[in-house]
Parts: C-alpha cells; structure tokens; sequence
C-alpha cells in the first residue's frame, strides 16, 4: 500500500506549489465559543433546516471488530466518529450523529466508560446494546450520564436486530436514531445545551508539514488514512483493507482526522465478568490537557488539547496557543493511549530528513529505546529516510525499506535537517 502513495508524493508536491498554506483571518474563523445562527458546531457547516441544532447530540457505540463487523451501516451520516481502544487492543466508534438524523446505523454494541466523557463533551445523549457489570454500576452512580443514556437494547423500532441466522447474534443489532429521538422514554433528559469547543475556517492554517499518509497503530488495530488531493479528503484503511460504509457503498472518508492522546487510567479488578470477560477495563478523563495532531488538507499540525474540567468544553490549540481549526467538515477521532508501548504513528513526509550511519555497526531497534528488541543492524555510511522521532529526541523513526519502519538512536548519525522539527510518533512517556 505504502509503495502506491510514494508516486502520489510527486503530485501532493505540485499542489504545494498551487495551493499554499493560508494565514488564517480572524473575522472569518467560527467557533470555538458563538457560532452564527444555523451552523452546525460539530462540522462549522450550514445545516438546511436549523431547528435540526436545537437537540442534544446522539452517541451510537459501533462495533469494528472483527473484520467480518465490516463495513458497518451509517459511519459517514455522523458528524463526528470516535475511535477508541478497547481490552486486547481492538478499537470500537463512538458515532456523533446531530446535523443527520438516519433511521439504521450499527451495528450496535456496549457502551465504555470514555462515554460518559463525550456525553458532557457534546452534551449528548448515548444509546449502546448494554455493558459490563462495572460499567451500568458506574452509570447509576453519575446523575447526568444516566439522565441521557438509553441501553437496553431495544425495543423495536428504537433498537431492532437484523433477523440474520449466519452471523453471531450480538452483530444483529442496529440503532434507528429517528425513533430514539422521538421516543421520550428513552432518554430521560433531552433538553438541548449548547455545544461548543471546536473552530473551522475554511484556510489552511500556517506551519503545518505535508504528508500523503499517516498510520495510526493501536495494538491489534493498524489504521491508516491518506490523502486524496482531488477530492481533498482523508480515505480510510484499517487491518490492511479499504473501509467502507454499508450505508452509501463508498470509503471512509473525513475532512479533518484528529489524533488524541490522554491517560487511559486501568480499572480494578473487582469480580469474575465484573468489565466483561476480560476483567479489564480502563477510563479517560478528557480533564486537564495533552497532545493532539490535527490532519486537514494534506498537512499534519501537532498541538494540544485542554479541558479544564468535567463542565467545560474540549477545546484545540497549537504549540503557539492559538487556536487551531478544522477543516468546514466531518471530523474522525483517533483516541490513542498515554501509555509506554500504547500506540505508535508513521507519517509520510512529503519531504523528510536524510540519516546517514556514522559508526561501524548500529542496532536498528522496533522502538525508541535500547530495551526494544533489534534483529537488524546498519553499517558505516548507510542512508535512511527518517520520518518521525521520540518525545527527547534521542531517537529516530526510519524507513528501512518499502514495508518497514524501525528505530536508531540519534547518536549513531548525522542528519541533514532539525531533528526536532520531526513529528513525535509515539506517547509522551516513550522518551
């Protein structure tokens, strides 16, 4: 897949010629805090009908794994998809539906505890097939999350299954969100709140760095986007395969791709199937502040996210601290723990740095540190393409050849750039 998309570096080159970076002009930037009437806060886009935006949000918890769950009904009628992790190193969505209301997403399945975030984040309610012991204990105990959650899994037609006899029964189930929002029992709390947090501005922002590609690799979910410089949008892969919604026939696609790094603190093991049958669970706050990498337009922009508190909005900066914004359009969120190991991302640089091997031999490690297992060694004089480098610094991410990418440290060569203008591409913790 990789070798595809160098030839499509020689073509994002000449739209860089065409096409530069853009200040970006105060009096057209919407959002973070006051939106005009009409548009939608989630996308920075015009909705045809504006009473469409005096309801809360609807969260739909999508399964997306295995592969045979794909592709899934309905991903691309949300405005914005969240991605996290769940026990083994699989992912699921958290699928934000608000300027469209579909009447058959899914399939559906259990509800996590980073769910009780976003529904503050997006004052929203949340509809799941169930969850663990741990989680529904944990639901009871939090007034505004069980004010705007609906989880029984039914009945039709709020929640129907499928009538498929060939597929495991817990992939049976979908969502139809037309009648959840009619419905007043569901929810117990469907007064809207104002959604706020996120600016758009149709300009491309200044400092951004070009690439063609970008992998994000949880554990046992590789995901990949690239660039489609004609229709000028992020398409998706995930375990090697294109992704595609049931619901349209076409790829996964996102304006913008938000990659988003918190601590993702473990739960106790409390008693047998207490998480699942896993016995493993974890919750992220989204309080406080961290790291994020926003792609729009074919460009990447490191900077951060801050949240104060439970009660406040999920807002977007970069490394100067101002605001950072979207690209007018849907948005799909990359939700990657702050952990050792947890995750680790690949960018193709439209133009990287050169390393040349400045010792006899040099261990080429699977990651930024001595204690990652090596295999493979470089030699005196040996060039690498370098795309991307620890949190210090101290070591670099290499292409060592087509299909792999590997670690050196820093101190075994002489590169032909700043080092530190690379992205960072693995957690803060990993040096």
């Amino acid at each position: 897949m990789i070798k595809r998309f160098w030839l499509l570096a020689c073509l994002l080159c000449l739209l860089i010629i065409s096409t530069p970076s853009l200040a970006q002009e105060g009096d057209s930037l919407i959002g973070p805090d006051i939106y005009p009437i009409g548009i939608n806060p989630l996308t920075g886009l015009p909705v045809d009908n504006p009473e469409v935006l005096n309801q809360r949000p609807l969260i739909v918890k999508i399964v997306n794994a295995p592969a045979e769950v794909r592709p899934q009904h309905g991903l691309m009628a949300a405005d914005i998809v969240w991605e996290h992790l769940l026990a083994g190193g699989i992912t699921r969505f958290s699928a934000i539906y608000y300027s469209q209301t579909p009447n058959y997403v899914g399939p559906v399945r259990s509800m996590r505890l980073v769910d009780f975030e976003l529904i503050r984040v997006y004052h929203a309610l949340l509809t799941a097939s169930g969850g663990s012991d741990g989680t529904i204990r944990i639901l009871f105990q939090d007034p505004y999350a069980y004010q705007h959650t609906f989880y029984q899994g039914g009945p039709c037609p709020m929640m129907c299954r499928s009538g498929e006899t060939d597929i495991p029964y817990e992939w049976t189930l979908y969502a139809n969100p037309q009648a959840l929002r009619q419905s007043t029992e569901a929810f117990r709390d469907t007064t809207p709140e104002g959604v706020s947090g996120m600016a758009f501005h149709e300009a491309t922002p200044l400092g951004g760095r070009y690439i063609y590609y970008a992998y994000v690799r949880y554990r046992q979910t590789p995901v990949y986007w690239e660039w489609e410089p004609v229709e000028r949008v992020w398409l998706r892969s995930q375990d090697g395969l294109e992704h595609y919604d049931e619901a349209t026939g076409e790829r996964v696609r996102a304006a913008n791709v938000l990659i988003i790094e918190d601590d993702h603190i473990e739960q106790p093991y409390v008693a047998e199937n207490y998480w699942g049958p896993s016995n493993y669970a974890f919750s992220v706050n989204l309080v406080g502040s961290g790291r994020i990498i926003l792609l729009r337009d074919g460009q990447m922009f490191e900077g951060e996210w801050r949240r104060p508190s439970r009660e406040a909005p999920l807002q977007f900066y970069d490394l100067q601290g101002n605001v950072l914004p979207f690209k007018p359009g849907n948005t799909f969120v990359n939700l990657v723990p702050r952990w050792n190991r947890g995750y680790s991302l690949e960018f193709g640089l439209v133009n990287p740095l050169t390393a040349t091997v400045m010792v006899q031999s040099a261990n080429i490690r699977q990651g930024p540190s001595a204690n990652y297992p090596s295999g493979r060694a470089a030699t005196l004089g040996q060039e690498f393409m370098v795309i991307g480098r620890n949190n210090r610094g101290d070591w670099l991410q290499i292409r060592y050849d087509d299909e792999l990418t590997l670690w050196i440290a820093a101190s075994l060569v002489e590169v032909n750039g700043d080092i530190m203008s690379l992205p960072v591409v693995v957690p803060t913790v990993d040096g």
